[in-house]
């Protein structure tokens, strides 16, 4: 059966086709729909008129006599347009042997619903040949009608019409077998027409899906974004080989061009499209077109495809871009959920890390130090020693410290990254003006960090001067090849090598100060956190060397922004 299709065709017909679409089943699908003789269909605004008053996108039949002119369907409707031309309507009603002999007699052959407004009628084949009604009778020698049978009243129309023109009437009886065979074979054919244009529109879906699957696949294994998005262009560039091609990246800090294969781009088609509710844009120049690259409905991109190679290829071009944009939207997606679970589960093991270590120094170091002030507390109302009120004092002061520790290691473990631009050796004459030591500080660089990095600079001096014995020490700042490295080298008692290993792991202590073990901890979790790394070595001739190596801070980004 064929289904919700349109036929457009003359009115002398329609109980003819009325007819045939209720005796056949698999007609019933077809709607009709009648033009008539007033109607100019020479006229190719008047078909496309009667198109759209369908108000409708389904596939439409036009069945015309030659008359009717070449028609394109029109850019708002989205369905086909079949267009089938005889050289007479009554060339549908039987064999050409038989018009030919009545023809070449000189008769005016005309179905017999042609008679139903035989008046409207005449008066357009009139039109049509430019002459008037009064030359019936000079051109033609009768009048010749086509029954199918289905008109009642033939015989009082025909006479009717022979008494105007003058000329006298046949009659021939053609039933509804040949009509019904012809219409037949003309809907079949139509519909296999159809089905053959929708396998092809199936194949290169199929071609383009397959393409799209083995192009995830490819890509499939890609966790960086801006690799998979370089793949992306490439694949773009490789299939339509047009001059220029564009991607914007957005997330949630805004827009970001991220590849382009010629310099100088516009950026008003994008963010026009971007805001619309179109999932791509054809160009102006018609040579070019951008597409939306989604997941569900976030924008995560949008691809601009410009001069293309042959832009009579457009709509193909189109059709293949967009099912390639749904897999690459699929693939940056997954990208990006897999950064959000990455990162996600270092921030529950910097959690965990950090609970851990609360929970340590909650319940073993500051517990032992309230022991030890309770006991010494004890002791001293039992005789007086004032000693034990300097061991209280002293481990309050150790508690105390390792509360701010505590502080600290929260702050270094929430992982916030609103960093600066700060001046490393300003921080430095901040930390050393708190110090009694000799101090040599050369050099200087920009770094991006925040207030923590005057504890991690404070932390390895006073480490220096009240662990180490250092009265001298030697701070050089080196900006070189995008790194800014701080190296501190005192002239204390040094680090032993086995100790060296272990400086910087949480909780370690060594010596006889009794400091908290968490400091170079605290100190090296804040390098890490701005992307930087922290050793210790000997110097010579003795004394610790710490080295800190960080990224040095783009100034000239910074002054041009």
């Amino acid at each position: 059966m064929v289904h919700d299709n349109y036929l457009i065709t003359h009115e002398c017909i329609r109980k003819e086709v009325e007819y045939v679409l209720s005796e056949d089943m698999q007609f019933k699908g077809i709607k009709p729909v009648y033009f008539s003789s007033s109607q100019d269909v020479r006229n190719s605004e008047v078909i496309l008129d009667i198109i759209r008053e369908q108000k409708c996108d389904n596939d439409i039949l036009l069945l015309c006599d030659r008359s009717c002119p070449k028609v394109s369907i029109p850019d708002e409707y989205s369905g086909s347009v079949n267009v089938h031309k005889v050289e007479h309507m009554y060339d549908l009603f039987t064999e050409n042997l038989v018009l030919q002999e009545y023809e070449g007699t000189g008769s005016f052959i005309i179905v017999s619903g042609w008679l139903e407004n035989w008046q409207d009628n005449i008066k357009s084949v009139a039109q049509y040949d430019n002459n008037s009604v009064f030359s019936f009778s000079e051109s033609y020698s009768s009048i010749l009608i086509l029954d199918t049978g289905v008109h009642s009243d033939l015989i009082v129309r025909a006479k009717e019409l022979s008494e105007f023109t003058g000329i006298p009437f046949k009659i021939h009886d053609v039933g509804m077998e040949y009509f019904n065979l012809i219409f037949e074979n003309l809907v079949l054919r139509w519909n296999i027409e159809k089905k053959q244009s929708q396998l092809k529109i199936c194949n290169r879906k199929a071609a383009s899906y397959a393409m799209s699957i083995d192009f995830i696949k490819t890509i499939a294994d890609i966790t960086d974004e801006s690799v998979a998005i370089d793949s992306i262009c490439k694949l773009f560039s490789t299939m339509f080989a047009p001059k220029n091609i564009v991607y914007y990246s957005f997330n949630e800090d805004g827009m970001e061009l991220k590849y382009c294969k010629l310099p100088g781009t516009e950026q008003e088609n994008t963010i026009k499209l971007k805001n619309s509710d179109s999932n791509y844009i054809v160009f102006d120049t018609e040579d070019g077109f951008a597409i939306k690259i989604m997941a569900t409905a976030d924008v995560l991109g949008i691809i601009e495809i410009h001069g293309v190679a042959f832009p009579e290829y457009l709509d193909e071009y189109l059709s293949a871009g967009y099912d390639l944009a749904k897999g690459s939207g699929l693939a940056i997606s997954n990208i990006r959920r897999y950064h959000e679970l990455f990162r996600s589960r270092e921030e529950q093991v910097k959690l965990a890390e950090m609970l851990r270590t609360t929970n340590r120094i909650l319940r073993h170091d500051i517990a032992n130090d309230l022991q030890i002030i309770i006991g010494a507390l004890d002791i001293f109302e039992e005789n007086g020693d004032e000693k034990f009120l300097s061991m209280v004092k002293q481990a309050s002061q150790k508690s105390v410290a390792l509360i701010r520790n505590l502080k600290e290691i929260e702050e270094v473990s929430a992982g916030d990254k609103q960093f600066e631009l700060l001046n490393v050796k300003s921080l430095v004459d901040g930390v050393i003006s708190k110090h009694t030591a000799e101090f040599n500080v050369r050099g200087d660089c920009v770094i991006m960090a925040d207030k923590a990095m005057s504890s991690v600079l404070d932390n390895i001096v006073s480490n220096a001067i009240i662990h180490g014995n250092a009265t001298k020490v030697d701070i050089g700042i080196v900006s070189q090849n995008g790194t800014c490295e701080i190296s501190i080298a005192d002239n204390g008692t040094g680090i032993p090598d086995e100790v060296k290993s272990r400086a910087f792991d949480e909780g370690y202590k060594y010596g006889k100060t009794g400091h908290t073990g968490f400091g170079l901890y605290i100190a090296r979790k804040t390098i890490e956190r701005y992307g930087g790394t922290v050793q210790v070595e000997d110097n010579k001739p003795t004394g610790a060397k710490f080295v800190i190596e960080l990224n040095a801070a783009r100034m000239d980004n910074y002054v041009a922004n």
